[in-house]
């Protein structure tokens, strides 16, 4: 090989290798150009992840995050750039939902916890220093703490979320917090009363309030009383209002001023029977004595309701010997009452006394199998057993084996296979005495396809058992 060809080879060799070479560096430029772009990727990732962890467990804890409580601190600087050296936050939740260590929600170094010593009474929620990005600052109780308090109150009626936080505050808050409270609501506590979630915390204030803050709300609602009686949720402030009335006597005058003059119209408002109801619970039977006259005035109304029904029977037992006007009106109307759903409870308290108990005894006795039939009229035949003389009871027995103006049947096996008849032949053959039992049994005997169709009823069955128990002991 001459020296031109080894120097030629040479050349080629040389130019080869830096080909490779510029391969190698090339392929090594790009992949430093991939880690640098996947560690960026990483990093926009952990941002991601930070922003909705953070932002949907601070959503999540809104209503259960007190004011004054003692947060810890957020990861997020203000100019919402991640930091990670010895970032850290905690949520602490008030009162009865304290989290530990392990439940918090925690980044980065826990020792930044350490930073922070801090008594639950010092700090309100926390807003970020523009002087210290890292560490947020920590706003004193009477700074942005009174407003955040005063538009959660403004913008709490309808809104559930704030009626309760603002509730646990009053309840477990410090007395600042509680006294702010008061003064924002006080001046139009009315209002709040009427609103499907406001009137909570009124009744709040009236529960757990300072006897002072009770009274004042007193006078506030007062020229209210009637209208809030007749509102859906109104008269559930009302009927708080009265506890604190009846342990206070000097409130008593006015409050029952103003229930007096509108009586009448409460009287037949289904929201303000509550009221009306309440008042003769709570308040000494003299003091509310003028509703007897206005209930007679609207006897049959007032029995047809549920409430009215259980205001009348209140005025029976508060009045037992001045509501002879009232319960007359009810009887003269028993036909009417024994099927009203609620009306046959006021029967039901009237034969408890012996001077009405034969005036309804006599209307059942002429009109048992239809009474019966009924669902609610058989609840009074039911209960009126109980109450009969010997006398009357064996004229019942005698009308159970009389033949039925219906289909010739006795009385007594057509009530024993009626889905409602049959609880008044099974209270008899319960509690009556065995003389009066007897005329059944023996009746049965002399029928014995009686016995057989009793037990093939869906009803009788009980009867039944009854019945041959009674003939087994006679055998």
């Amino acid at each position: 090989m001459t020296d031109d060809d080894f120097e030629t080879e040479q050349n080629l060799l040389g130019s080869i290798l830096s080909i490779t070479d510029e391969n190698e560096y090339q392929d090594q430029k790009k992949l430093n150009v991939s880690d640098e772009c996947n560690q960026a990727q990483t990093q926009t990732k952990l941002q991601r992840q930070y922003k909705f962890q953070t932002t949907d467990t601070f959503s999540k804890s809104f209503e259960q995050i007190s004011l004054g409580s003692d947060q810890i601190c957020s990861p997020i600087s203000p100019d919402k750039k991640l930091q990670y050296k010895n970032p850290g936050v905690c949520t602490s939740f008030s009162s009865d939902n304290q989290t530990s260590l392990e439940n918090s929600m925690i980044f980065g170094n826990v020792c930044c916890f350490d930073y922070f010593s801090i008594q639950s009474d010092q700090f309100s929620p926390i807003y970020y220093s523009q002087n210290n990005p890292i560490w947020p600052q920590y706003q004193k109780p009477n700074q942005n703490l009174d407003i955040q308090l005063d538009i959660d109150i403004e913008n709490m009626c309808g809104n559930q979320v704030l009626s309760r936080k603002v509730q646990k505050i009053f309840e477990t808050g410090q007395s600042n917090q509680r006294q702010q409270i008061f003064w924002k609501v006080q001046t139009n506590c009315q209002e709040f009363s009427k609103d499907i979630f406001g009137n909570y915390l009124i009744q709040k204030i009236l529960e757990k309030g300072t006897l002072q803050q009770q009274i004042q709300i007193f006078k506030q609602l007062q020229p209210y009383v009637v209208e809030l009686s007749k509102n859906t949720f109104g008269c559930r402030v009302i009927q708080k209002l009265i506890d604190i009335i009846s342990k206070n006597d000097h409130l008593i005058v006015p409050f029952i001023q103003e229930i007096k003059q509108n009586i009448k119209s409460l009287l037949i408002d289904q929201n303000g029977k509550y009221v009306i109801l309440k008042c003769l619970e709570n308040l000494s039977v003299d003091v509310v004595r003028f509703i007897l006259i206005p209930t007679e005035e609207l006897g049959i109304h007032m029995c047809d309701s549920q409430y009215g029904c259980k205001i009348i029977q209140k005025l029976i037992d508060n009045y037992p010997t001045q509501v002879d006007t009232l319960v007359q009106i009810c009887i003269s109307n028993q036909n009417l009452l024994y099927k009203s759903q609620h009306g046959n409870h006021i029967l039901q308290y009237a034969i408890k006394s012996p001077k009405y108990l034969d005036i309804i005894a006599h209307y059942i006795l002429n009109h048992l199998e239809n009474l019966c039939f009924n669902k609610y009229a058989s609840n009074t035949v039911e209960d009126i057993l109980q109450y009969l003389t010997p006398k009357l009871k064996n004229n019942f027995v005698q009308i159970l084996m009389k033949p039925s103006d219906n289909n010739g049947m006795f009385i007594f096996l057509n009530l024993a296979t009626n889905p409602f008849g049959n609880y008044v032949v099974k209270k008899v053959l319960q509690i009556f005495d065995q003389e009066h039992k007897q005329q059944l049994v023996n009746l049965m005997k002399q029928n014995l396809q009686l016995l057989h169709q009793i037990k093939q009823s869906e009803y009788g069955q009980r009867i039944y058992n009854l019945l041959t128990t009674q003939l087994n002991d006679q055998n």
